[in-house]
């Protein structure tokens, strides 16, 4: 098994790309918040992340995106987009009189929301490669 194919990895991976769709979607939402007739649109992690993971194990692939001939064996799928669950218009949000159906709050919260959990990610896979580090130097500094 290759080291940064384990399944933590992977998962941890795929949970971030999530993490920025979903920041994404969530940008759109506040960035038109005044443009009447706009409808919310939000990503669901749990689903997406189920998706993801049967995704990657049929696919073989973590994610990664080959920059030169060669960068990855041929079997590979590098650079493949793992599938997101979007939600248009998510169920409960009301429409305003503009038809609109952002609602400025709840984005600010599902933003802060994001971006915690894209930060525990993101700490988890820094102290998974300082792990890998530290075994690779035998435990010297």
């Amino acid at each position: 098994m290759k080291i940064l194919e384990s399944p933590t990895m992977r998962i941890l991976g795929a949970a971030l790309d999530i993490s920025s769709a979903r920041h994404t979607a969530i940008s759109r939402n506040v960035a038109n918040a005044n443009t009447p007739g706009y409808k919310a649109s939000d990503v669901d992690f749990s689903e997406t992340l189920g998706k993801s993971m049967a995704f990657l194990d049929e696919s073989g692939s973590v994610g990664f995106k080959a920059t030169r001939p060669g960068h990855f064996d041929s079997s590979s799928q590098a650079g493949q987009s793992l599938p997101v669950a979007m939600l248009r218009d998510p169920a409960g949000l009301s429409m305003r009189a503009d038809g609109s159906s952002v609602d400025i709050d709840l984005e600010m919260a599902k933003m802060a929301e994001n971006v915690i959990l894209y930060n525990t990610v993101s700490h988890i896979l820094a102290s998974k490669f300082g792990m890998l580090r530290y075994a690779i130097s035998e435990g010297r500094r």
